[in-house]
């Protein structure tokens, strides 16, 4: 009995022993856990709800095609978010630095921390160090989930620091290990993808992207964005019976819905419908003038009223006047009218309003003419030797540049090809008038500069209007400096409303600034001096790093190694002041790119 009881006794202190030894170096585990980052799971969960802050706080510009991510956040302005954002590179990396010598065992959320520190970048907008730590994932964690997240987050970045190239690969590459399975992964790639396309004017890839987002699970809030999106695209591309669908959808919602969005679905839903209308009204017309020429109506001989109607039998039934019958019901004012006699030609042009010129008289009138063909063929002027000087307006003419918005592009590089015109800043619908007196050369729709119209000048300069929404004249119609032309738009290859205004001489672009000064709105002189140098811009950029506008900007060609603070000094400047001047809001520039520095 007493053996039985020492033997409980024994069994019940080694239990005892066992199970507070257990819970020791269970708490020790823990507590060595929460050593490694101590709030791990809140500090994480908080990350992601600041950026969503971030993302939902939009300046939009409802003139271009939105995007569903905020690439416009100013983090600097919002000081909780940024000491917030700082506190995690902080803790994250005391807790990285600490786990560097220990078991992987203490610190399971290694790879999430690598995370939180690349997402925390980014949104501080320092963009280069994002992608670094990114990039230290898919290297370390190649077999993860967070190696396809951090591919993803790369993506991002990349359009951030708008290196598309880099993007684009990086899109490519999850994409050909896809798993739509994955629900929420499958979400957010659709969502940078779209942004992606928008970005570089992928507007049908976009939109495919978009109307799958459409069919899942997303926040009130992407669902009525992507929708407003949708509807924009149509638009761009010239389906308007879809465009006002989606954005009818937009205008039904009761709440969650941005009340200026609304408003410009209201707009652009009115926009859309009286430009169906118009594409319907041409289109009949089109039909007709079709069935007309097909099918002309049968000629009954009667009494002849008028010289107009004789014609009109002389033209369409040359064979009643071969028969002696038929002459008696012709007007005889006609066949003594001299004039009918001596016309040779095309009687279609006889009739023609006034203001309209023969193709005779255009080449008479100007060089290479071409009513067809967007661009003339280009004269080489590599080998010029004169100076030719073009009068822009005639000796004592009143005359008064019409106004132009700032500008938006400039003519030069941008990106990775070159923008042979400018683009400056005005609203859908916003008159566009004709600089100097001249003739329609080309009033029609191209794939990359949409609704275009070609003004072909006295002096033998052209200019483009391209972009537009509505053109106002027709091909050899005269045009006077100041006429109104057309509408401002966003058709063809643009991102949102703008005027690209271009300027050739002989089919080869110059600069516009050479000839006027946008800030001031008027021409830099009378008349306008061309000679070699004013075609060999792509040549000096390539073979210099330095540029010069007539206004006095500089600007630099960045080379590898180049960094802010170098060319800063270089130009006995700052790098805000670059920053400033281009726009920037990283110090990450790249291989190629043009900056302003003075």
């Amino acid at each position: 009995m007493k053996m039985t009881r020492y033997i409980i006794i024994v069994f019940g202190v080694c239990f005892f022993m066992q199970t507070m030894t257990g819970g020791t170096i269970f708490l020790s585990k823990k507590n060595q856990t929460d050593t490694c980052y101590v709030n791990f799971n809140a500090d994480y969960t908080s990350l992601h709800k600041t950026i969503d802050k971030l993302n939902k706080n939009y300046s939009d510009n409802y003139l271009s095609v939105l995007l569903l991510h905020n690439y416009n956040f100013t983090v600097e302005k919002q000081a909780t978010q940024r000491n917030f954002l700082s506190s995690i590179l902080f803790k994250t990396d005391t807790a990285i630095n600490n786990a560097k010598n220990r078991d992987a065992t203490y610190c399971p959320h290694l790879a999430d921390m690598y995370m939180m520190r690349g997402i925390a970048w980014l949104y501080l907008q320092k963009y280069t160090d994002a992608y670094n730590v990114f990039d230290t994932i898919i290297a370390d964690y190649p077999n993860s989930n967070n190696c396809q997240s951090a591919l993803l987050w790369q993506a991002h970045t990349a359009i951030c620091m708008e290196a598309y190239d880099t993007a684009d690969a990086k899109l490519q590459t999850i994409y050909s290990r896809l798993d739509s399975t994955n629900n929420e992964f499958y979400k957010q790639y659709l969502l940078i993808s779209a942004d992606f396309c928008i970005k570089t004017y992928r507007y049908e890839k976009a939109l495919d992207y978009l109307l799958k987002m459409e069919q899942l699970s997303f926040p009130r809030i992407i669902h009525i964005r992507t929708r407003f999106i949708i509807a924009q695209i149509y638009n761009q591309l010239g389906n308007y019976k879809e465009a006002i669908l989606y954005y009818e959808k937009v205008i039904n919602y009761w709440f969650g819905v941005d009340k200026l969005m609304k408003s410009y679905s209201i707009v652009y839903k009115h926009f859309c419908e009286k430009l169906l209308e118009e594409e319907q009204q041409r289109l009949l017309a089109l039909e007709k003038e079709k069935v007309e020429i097909s099918e002309p109506e049968e000629f009954e001989p009667t009494m002849v009223e008028s010289t107009h109607d004789s014609l009109f039998i002389n033209m369409n039934y040359p064979y009643y006047f071969n028969d002696e019958a038929a002459m008696f019901f012709l007007d005889e004012s006609v066949l003594n009218n001299d004039t009918t006699e001596e016309y040779v030609g095309d009687d279609t042009e006889y009739f023609e309003d006034d203001y309209h010129l023969t193709n005779e008289m255009m080449e008479d009138i100007f060089e290479d003419w071409d009513s067809i063909s967007i661009h003339i063929p280009k004269t080489d002027f590599t080998s010029m030797t004169d100076t030719v000087c073009l009068p822009l307006i005639e000796p004592g003419a009143n005359y008064v540049l019409p106004h132009f918005n700032p500008i938006l592009s400039r003519f030069g590089w941008r990106r990775y090809r070159y923008h042979y015109g400018v683009d400056i800043k005005h609203a859908l619908g916003d008159s566009i008038l004709c600089v100097f007196d001249g003739v329609i050369r080309i009033a029609k729709r191209n794939r990359t500069y949409g609704n275009v119209i070609i003004v072909r000048h006295y002096n033998g300069l052209e200019t483009f209007y391209a972009h537009c929404s509505k053109l106002l004249v027709e091909p050899k119609q005269e045009v006077k400096a100041g006429e109104l032309i057309a509408l401002v738009g966003s058709t063809g290859r643009s991102r949102g409303p703008h005027l690209h205004f271009e300027t050739r001489y002989k089919g080869v672009a110059f600069n516009p600034e050479y000839m006027i000064d946008f800030e001031k709105n008027k021409l830099l002189s009378d008349t306008l001096t061309i000679t070699k140098e004013t075609f060999n811009y792509r040549q000096t950029g390539n073979s210099s790093s330095t540029t010069h506008s007539t206004s006095g900007a500089v600007y630099y060609k960045v080379r590898l190694g180049d960094t802010l603070s170098t060319i800063a000094k270089k130009y006995k400047t700052n790098a805000n002041n670059i920053k400033r001047l281009n726009r920037l809001k990283s110090d990450f520039i790249r291989e190629g790119q043009r900056l302003r520095v003075l």
